[in-house]
């Protein structure tokens, strides 16, 4: 997954690259750019249903990493009786 990640980085140089990816590959690059263990309780992960996981670099460093849920929490039980 870094690596297609860095291919999109080459294609985009100087603007913005979009990669859609399942939770588990974009967990997986974000555990290893944190240089944290892979092993992982998964119902930990903070990759949601429309999540978005972005990886920042300056060159080819990556130096930030963000996480945003801008539809909400997907997926969550509505609240109230009917909703």
């Amino acid at each position: 997954m870094l690596a297609a990640i860095a291919a999109a980085r080459d294609a985009a140089r100087g603007h913005e690259a979009v990669c859609v990816s399942h939770q588990l590959p974009i967990w997986i690059a974000r555990r290893t750019v944190e240089d944290a263990r892979l092993w992982h309780h998964p119902s930990r992960r903070q990759c949601a249903l429309a999540s978005l996981t972005s990886f920042t670099y300056r060159g080819d460093e990556i130096v930030s990493l963000g996480y945003c849920e801008p539809a909400g929490q997907a997926g969550s039980a509505p609240d109230g009786p009917g909703a």
